[in-house]
């Protein structure tokens, strides 16, 4: 189970209540990794909080994003690492913030019917589209498959910058991912505008609750997503 983070302390909370989520409710034997930038390392005292839950630090070079990119967005190529991380058969790429709720072996289980990663449908302007939202990817890591991604990275590809590695992503496996259902990535721009989506999956079936419209640790129990933010408040 891999997360990147930068060097804000919340980001840091946010890593910590998701590794636990991982650690009480997933029985497959698993290792929880932090990437980090060699450039950009994290401050000990982020480590100290996430060697508590047993994270285990990766040290990875920064890949060179696209000119076009967002400026504040071009360290999150650092994700593509992961493709070259051979010595896990599988790597759930999980960012922090996010609350796993329940077990995660079905999810390292999962059958991808022949596709490269596995990843669920997004909602964006309030709408569905055709696109895949990034912040839960399950995939097997493969060492061509990496060499393969960095080259197209830098070989003047063209996505939607703004988004950055996601674009990237989504431009590359448009016809080659597998839906691995909302259960495991329940965005939380759904309970804002697809609330009837939401509410017909009861909140316990919920693996994992993506706080992608307010990070958690901004989240009030009386704001617009109360109800799901408390659960976040209130995990350990």
């Amino acid at each position: 189970i891999w997360t990147m983070l930068n060097d804000k302390m919340v980001y840091t909370r946010g890593a910590t209540k998701m590794g636990r989520g991982v650690r009480r409710h997933t029985k497959t034997p698993h290792d929880l990794i932090v990437m980090e930038i060699e450039s950009k390392p994290l401050p000990e005292e982020n480590w100290k909080e996430l060697s508590k839950i047993g994270f285990k630090r990766c040290v990875v070079q920064h890949i060179p994003p696209p000119q076009k990119t967002r400026h504040d967005l071009g360290e999150k190529f650092a994700v593509l690492h992961v493709w070259g991380m051979t010595v896990y058969d599988t790597v759930i790429f999980i960012d922090a913030d996010t609350l796993v709720k329940n077990s995660l072996d079905d999810l390292i289980d999962m059958d991808m019917e022949g596709k490269t990663i596995g990843v669920t449908k997004d909602i964006r302007a309030k709408r569905w589209v055709d696109t895949f939202n990034s912040g839960v990817l399950l995939l097997h890591p493969d060492e061509k498959e990496y060499h393969r991604l960095v080259e197209l990275l830098g070989s003047g590809l063209e996505f939607e910058y703004v988004m950055s590695d996601q674009g990237f992503l989504n431009e590359v496996y448009k016809n080659d991912w597998h839906e691995i259902g909302f259960v495991n990535n329940a965005n939380l721009a759904l309970y804002a505008f697809q609330r009837d989506f939401w509410d017909q999956h009861p909140i316990e079936d919920i693996n994992i609750i993506h706080y992608t419209m307010q990070k958690p640790w901004q989240c009030r129990p009386n704001g617009q997503y109360g109800p799901i933010c408390k659960i976040w408040i209130d995990a350990e």
